[in-house]
C-alpha cells in the first residue's frame, strides 16, 4: 500500500469486472474513514480517499479487511 495524506493506493487481486469493482468500492465505502474509492478493474489498482477521522494505520488493516471480506485480496 502507498499511502499520501488523504490518498492510500494498492492492488487488488481477483477483480475480473466492474461487477467486482463494485462489490469491492461498496465494501470501502462502508468503512470507518473511508469517503470515496476509484478502481480501474483492468490493472486492479485502487485509490481510496481517506476523510481524515482514521488513523492511517488503523485505516491500512480495515481497508484489508474490507478486501478480504469482499472475497478479493490485497496485492503486495
Amino acid at each position: 500500500m502507498t499511502t499520501s495524506t488523504n490518498i492510500i493506493e494498492l492492488s487488488v487481486k481477483g477483480m475480473t469486472c466492474e461487477g467486482c469493482a463494485t462489490t469491492v468500492r461498496e465494501a470501502l465505502v462502508a468503512t470507518d474513514g473511508i469517503s470515496a474509492a476509484d478502481i480501474d478493474v483492468a490493472t486492479g489498482k485502487v485509490t481510496v480517499h481517506s476523510d481524515g477521522t482514521v488513523p492511517v494505520d488503523d485505516l491500512e488493516f480495515s481497508i484489508d479487511e474490507a478486501v478480504t471480506q469482499a472475497g478479493y485480496t490485497v496485492g503486495v
